[in-house]
């Protein structure tokens, strides 16, 4: 029987199979979600179509499966987490933004 583990030990073996395909690509993984929150939400809201239309037919699928679909969700959660903890926009508080001049900071 697998477990939550067994499944997500799954997707790091995944992510690190598919990382080595694009490797030595001129792409990065941000040039694939350029628009930020934006493009990883949308990534996200397609899986859970992709899953939502595999689940309502009752699992009859040509290609990937419900639970194929559900690991690459774990695998776009983790990379938006990845993203959102690395961004470099820390929140200027009051009196930063007085001595930098800035106006209108809450």
């Amino acid at each position: 029987m697998k477990t939550a583990i067994d499944i997500m030990k799954e997707a790091i073996e995944l992510k690190e199979r598919k990382s080595k395909d694009y490797q030595g690509s001129q792409f990065t993984e941000e040039d694939y979600f350029p628009f930020g929150h934006q493009s990883y939400i949308h990534m996200l809201h397609t899986k859970m179509l992709r899953i939502r239309s595999v689940a309502e037919q009752g699992g009859s699928q040509n290609f990937e499966s419900l639970s194929d679909s559900l690991v690459d969700l774990i695998n776009y959660s983790a990379m938006y987490a990845a993203w959102v903890d690395n961004q470099d926009t820390p929140t200027v508080t009051q009196p930063e933004a007085k001595k930098k001049g800035k106006k209108n900071v809450k």
